[in-house]
């Protein structure tokens, strides 16, 4: 059973009087919240000066107060939300008090209004003064989600495989701003009651579960401003954690920058004997000897492997593992199935170039058309290898030059002098399209513009689909001096052409 944004909830109801009222200190004092302030000698303020004497964000049924302190007022009227009560009219018409004391019931956005006409008809006085009342604070958490091979959930527990995930959201009433979450049996087993700075981070939270086991959930709320009581949801026996008969699931199969290749499953694991013999792996076809395979030492959902040679990131390297007699199995001996040629993610180095303006996610605007250019440039969602944009080249007759280039301020990206580069990027190619190859460009920004064309042929590329152009097997180019460098793609005759995912980087 499938469901989300499930709320629980656990109240408390109580009953309490809480007068808080704070002065401000150089105005008033008071010695409770039923008592008249001690009003200062008007004769020092204005003809029409209206004052709120407390705090204008509150807590339901708290007061706060407001006080008119202008001279001369020949008619006033207060103005409150029909929900709120003056608590010290004992009897009097508000309009005849300049100190009116508010208790406000319900939680809301509320204003509180004062009218005052003057002796002196060019006076007048019409002010309004805005409070915030929040609720009594009430726990309660949301189920957002459960990853888990295996769940059920209830309105009494939760039950879920051993290493299943469940997200939790704090949605308690009252506008906490401090929260601490415990779970026994999780990971974290708590989380928050740091800070307000920290408090923003652990509204929502994944929690781990993984090992067999019935355990509670608590989640403590407060507000240190205003002040409110503190709520506890405790939710006893809630997860059910039962042992996985599923076999191991694996997950990614990623290549670190030091050449290790990771296996990462979704479960513990453990193997029954040398597990070298039972994986092979191959590079553009071509077997590739494995050094050692073992599972990681600092977490056993991982299995390591470490090949003879460090496979480049323009090749295509794959892995099979073939599962005999059960030899990699979790932890409850239940065997991890084999493969056939996984595709491994293999490391690419980082792209000295900005991912985000070469990528074309800025709309384009790190991109233009250069001055010689014939054709229309463009960057537009209507195709992209990756993200959402991607550059648009098109020519509707054979003229030199169709070109773009990323010749703009915040555009260009850095190299040193003797720094070896080579370059990749995405094509997608239109069948219209006429030219047999394409020119991409690295040039130096300022005199003597050195530069390099990494030259691609187009005779034998697919069309109509995306397609990767990887230069490092073909050319590595020597930065020949230190400063910022731009790219330029370019082509002749017409047709249209779709640029994505442009990188600059490094060899391994």
């Amino acid at each position: 059973m499938n469901v989300s944004n499930k709320c629980i909830r656990f109240r408390f109801q109580y009953k309490f009087s809480l007068c808080i009222v704070a002065s401000l200190s150089i105005l008033f004092g008071f010695q409770s919240c039923e008592q008249e302030y001690i009003k200062p000698d008007a004769s020092g303020f204005s003809d029409a000066v209206a004052a709120a004497s407390g705090n204008k964000r509150i807590e339901r049924g708290n007061i706060t107060s407001f006080v008119d302190l202008s001279k001369g007022v020949t008619n006033r009227t207060w103005i409150i939300p029909e929900s709120a009560t003056i608590t010290n009219l004992n009897g009097r018409s508000p309009s005849n008090l300049d100190l009116i004391h508010v208790r406000f019931n319900e939680p809301g956005n509320y204003e509180v209004g004062l009218k005052a006409d003057f002796e002196v008809d060019s006076i007048a006085l019409d002010t309004t003064f805005s409070v915030v009342v929040l609720d009594y604070i009430e726990t309660k958490l949301e189920i957002q989600s459960i990853q888990s091979g295996f769940y059920e959930e209830t309105p009494e527990k939760i039950t879920i495989y051993e290493g299943g995930t469940i997200n939790f959201k704090d949605i308690s009433n009252g506008s906490p701003n401090r929260r601490k979450w415990s779970f026994p049996g999780g990971s974290p087993n708590s989380s928050g009651g740091v800070n307000i700075e920290q408090d923003e981070l652990v509204k929502t939270i994944a929690v781990d579960y993984p090992k067999t086991g019935i355990y509670d959930i608590t989640l403590v709320t407060w507000r240190q401003f205003p002040e409110g009581a503190k709520d506890t949801l405790h939710l006893q026996n809630y997860i059910n954690v039962i042992e996985n008969i599923d076999p191991p699931t694996l997950q990614s199969i990623i290549e670190d920058d030091n050449g290790l290749i990771q296996l990462s499953y979704d479960l513990p694991l453990k193997a029954s004997e040398d597990l070298l013999p039972h994986f092979s792996l191959k590079a553009n076809g071509v077997p590739i000897s494995i050094l050692s395979v073992s599972i990681n030492s600092k977490d056993n959902r991982k299995v390591d492997i470490e090949s003879e040679i460090n496979i480049k990131s323009d090749q295509t390297a794959l892995l099979s593992y073939d599962g005999s007699a059960g030899i990699l199995t979790r932890l409850n001996d239940i065997p991890a199935g084999s493969f056939d040629d996984q595709t491994v993610s293999l490391y690419f180095p980082q792209n000295l170039a900005n991912n985000n303006i070469y990528g074309f996610e800025d709309g384009g605007a790190g991109w233009s058309a250069a001055d010689d250019n014939i054709g229309s440039i463009s960057y537009t969602d209507e195709k992209s290898a990756s993200g959402s944009f991607s550059l648009k080249m098109e020519a509707l007759k054979d003229e030199k030059w169709t070109r773009a280039w990323s010749w703009n301020n915040g555009s260009l990206f850095h190299l040193d002098k003797g720094q070896q580069i080579t370059l990749e990027f995405k094509v997608w190619i239109d069948p219209t399209y006429s030219d047999s190859s394409i020119g991409p460009w690295i040039t130096y920004s300022e005199s003597p513009f050195s530069s390099t064309q990494f030259w691609t042929s187009m005779v034998n590329i697919p069309r109509s689909e995306w397609h990767t152009i990887n230069k490092e097997s073909n050319k590595i180019w020597t930065a020949p001096q230190t400063g910022n460098y731009f790219i330029a793609f370019r082509f002749e005759k017409k047709g249209l052409i779709f640029i994505d995912d442009v990188k600059v980087y490094e060899p391994e």
